[in-house]
């Protein structure tokens, strides 16, 4: 039997007391509510080049150009058995498929962009079944996920992973120009902001940046006029992420309506029948104000950067060949977000993008 993961992300921090202000809460909070940790099971890991083909956008595609795939980059070169979470059966994960697969079935408004900010599991499933079951639309997937896996990491990246090699999206032809932009994120990227990691953690947060989303120019460019921002909960989740406020401030101020949407509306086929009303009555109202990004304490807790001085070891499943992980925030593996061609996407190369420097 492949045995339970018992290390919990609270076991990797240091014993230091740490203050969490009150305050509104964004998605990377929902840590706090203890999530449901997966057994892992045995799988057949597909080949780096297949996943990839699975997964990559067409290079004509108007969205292919934000697209991050170095989480696939840790599969091995051909494929192979390994042990990862086994996402399929969290309560979070099972929910987004039926909402997926729901808002697919029911269509989606064509002037809208989606941002699916959950726990990265759950944004690759509901991405996947809302791809797959759309009807009459063209879905672009758009993942973001800007990390790596390894022993003792703080984001459980494998959990994401799992769920990316657990089927392919349907993908626009080449060629194609009105396909609808669903942007996957994984809301573990910031979680923990105020605590210190311990000396042997790999920190493989990382941030997005302004770049690593579309400009109003471009938004308005493809007809964009709306933005759909899906969490798990809207009764637990009042404010974007703290590496999206910056861009939600801007589409807001040049007039693109933000709604902020759930699972539990997305699944019901009554709401889904009127996309307007659903958009109207969840109106999210971004308010200017400070983040998380914008505090030196932050990127010092983080030992000069997320992946720091202790992402020094490649997870023990990974027939990569070896090599050491990244070592700073913007830098290190050159297939790690950005220097590697068509592997991190054109746009905020590296850790988490231009967004906090060094940090030191």
């Amino acid at each position: 039997m492949i045995p339970r993961r018992t290390l919990s992300p609270l076991a990797v921090f240091a014993s230091a007391c740490t203050m969490r202000p009150l305050g509104p809460a964004s998605p990377s909070d929902f840590v706090t509510h203890d999530p449901q940790s997966p057994d892992v099971h045995g799988v057949e890991l597909p080949s780096r080049s297949a996943a990839l083909r699975g997964w990559q956008l067409p290079p004509s595609d108007p969205w292919a150009a934000y697209a991050k795939y170095t989480l696939l980059t840790a599969l091995p070169d051909l494929p192979r058995s390994a042990a990862l979470p086994e996402v399929d059966v969290l309560d979070d994960v099972e929910r987004a498929w039926t909402a997926g697969k729901s808002v697919g079935a029911a269509g989606l408004p064509m002037d809208t962009l989606w941002i699916v900010d959950m726990r990265g599991a759950a944004s690759v499933t509901f991405g996947l079944a809302l791809s797959n079951a759309a009807s009459g639309h063209t879905v672009s997937l758009v993942p973001t996920f800007n990390n790596w896996p390894a022993p003792n990491e703080l984001v459980p990246a494998e959990e994401t992973l799992a769920a990316m090699v657990a089927g392919w999206p349907r993908q626009p032809e080449d060629g194609s120009v009105g396909t609808l932009p669903v942007f996957l994120l994984d809301s573990w990227r910031l979680a923990y902001r105020f605590d210190e990691p311990g000396d042997e953690t790999y920190d493989n947060r990382y941030v997005l940046s302004s770049g690593d989303l579309p400009g109003i120019e471009v938004l308005r460019a493809r007809g964009i006029r709306n933005v759909v921002y899906v969490v798990e909960d809207r009764g637990r989740t009042s404010v974007e992420e703290d590496d999206l406020h910056d861009a939600f401030l801007m589409w807001e101020e040049a007039g693109m309506r933000i709604a902020m949407v759930d699972l539990e509306s997305l699944a019901n086929e009554t709401a889904l029948a009127h996309w307007e009303d659903l958009l109207a009555n969840n109106l999210l109202v971004v308010t200017p104000h400070g983040t998380i990004l914008d505090a030196p304490a932050f990127f010092a807790r983080a030992r000069g950067g997320f992946g720091g001085g202790h992402a020094t070891a490649w997870p023990g499943w990974v027939g990569a060949g070896g090599g050491r992980g990244a070592r700073a925030f913007g830098g290190g593996h050159p297939g790690f977000g950005g220097g590697h061609p068509g592997f991190g996407g054109g746009r905020g190369g590296g850790f988490g993008g231009g967004r906090g420097g060094g940090g030191g």
